[in-house]
């Protein structure tokens, strides 16, 4: 059954992949789009950079959901300093109108003859030979049937690519000094239809969202806040609450700018798993205003978050009540300690240029992009 399953899925791929061809007229369309908005100055590019990576991608596999984990790298590049040059090529592009890919190419600009007149300090590509415009090339790669290298670098699970695009990673500093005025906070959907299990992930079965935030309710009872207005919302930011916090998007949802300033309110974030995978990029945004993530899938992370130090892991529905016991009982002093050590994490294993230092590391052979769905995960 696994084999048929692998070879219905490589099948699959390759399918999309080779599309392109039969929708050459479209995928002409997404190209001269993508150039045309670089050559009359609407695109994004970076302006500042001191350094150049050029990307030469062929395989919509570098995609990800919507085009995430390319504009996930892309970011990472941008804020680390490069200069993001891209390789027009059509296999790649066919899907350049996705919403989050289409995102990251107004940064990467197209390569032109006047960019390839100089050097690029890095190439990354989905090849595996060298390129000449480069002084340094690394393979891309995305495969995750195999353990992570020990040179490979992982790419880190990101935000949700908005907060990338509205800049909200430039109010890190403003977020993280925030008072803190909730225990314990969830946002998001949650809904039994959706959120009861895993869909496409089987190296992990973590105790699903829906009845996670099931249980932390009838766990805090009367002490449980379920904010479903603006007016709630604003009252509750203005008193101390050391119950838990909820909002279910699917009775209230907030203004989507308000996000991390809600995540910066609370001591700890409840980092319930997703619906196709147990990482969420909620947690990521909770680590990187310095929230304290409660989760079951801490060895997900690259490298793995440290019970007690960055996070409070739990295993099963009696971890999460031992867990919920623990930060119910912890000080004020230990909180503010572990805060110092989620925002060490980011700023060490997460952050632009975290990532763009081992990137330009010598021992680095590989980068990966789904470091985070391979057997290694499941062994950290």
């Amino acid at each position: 059954m696994h084999r048929f399953r692998s070879l219905h899925l490589s099948i699959e791929h390759a399918v999309k992949q080779w599309r392109w061809i039969a929708r050459l007229k479209r995928t002409k369309q997404i190209r001269d789009h993508w150039l045309w908005i670089h050559q009359t100055d609407q695109a994004t590019p970076v302006r500042s950079a001191t350094k150049r990576c050029l990307l030469d991608f062929r395989r919509i596999s570098c995609d990800g959901e919507q085009g995430r984990r390319f504009h996930a790298l892309v970011s990472l590049l941008a804020r680390g300093g490069y200069q993001v040059v891209m390789v027009p090529r059509l296999p790649f592009l066919q899907t350049g109108d996705r919403a989050f890919k289409a995102s990251a190419l107004n940064v990467a600009e197209p390569l032109t003859d006047d960019l390839a007149a100089g050097r690029f300090d890095l190439c990354l590509t989905d090849r595996g030979t060298d390129h000449p415009l480069a002084d340094r090339t690394v393979q891309v790669v995305t495969s995750t049937r195999r353990p992570v290298s020990p040179r490979d670098l992982a790419v880190p699970y990101s935000f949700y690519p908005l907060i990338w695009d509205n800049h909200e990673d430039d109010r890190f500093a403003e977020y993280r000094q925030r008072d803190r005025v909730w225990r314990l906070f969830f946002g998001g959907h949650c809904s039994k239809a959706s959120y009861q299990r895993i869909r496409k992930y089987r190296r992990m079965q973590p105790v699903d969202r829906y009845t996670t935030i099931r249980q932390l309710t009838d766990w805090y009872g009367d002490r449980t806040r379920n904010i479903r207005s603006d007016q709630m919302l604003d009252r509750c930011l203005s008193q101390r609450h050391d119950g838990f916090v909820m909002i279910d998007n699917a009775q209230y949802r907030s203004d989507a700018t308000r996000w991390l300033e809600l995540l910066s309110s609370a001591d700890f974030f409840v980092a319930a798993p997703g619906c196709d995978y147990p990482l969420s990029h909620n947690v990521i945004e909770s680590i990187a205003v310095g929230t304290i993530p409660l989760l079951e899938y801490d060895s997900l992370l690259t490298p793995p978050l440290t019970d007690g130090v960055n996070c409070i892991a739990y295993r099963g529905r009696d971890g999460l009540c031992e867990a919920i016991e623990r930060l119910d009982a912890m000080s004020a002093d230990a909180i503010a300690t572990m805060r110092g050590e989620v925002i060490r994490y980011y700023e060490d294993h997460l952050s632009p240029n975290a990532f763009c230092q081992r990137l330009e590391s010598a021992s680095v052979n590989r980068v990966h992009l789904f470091s985070y769905l391979t057997p290694a995960a499941k062994a950290a």
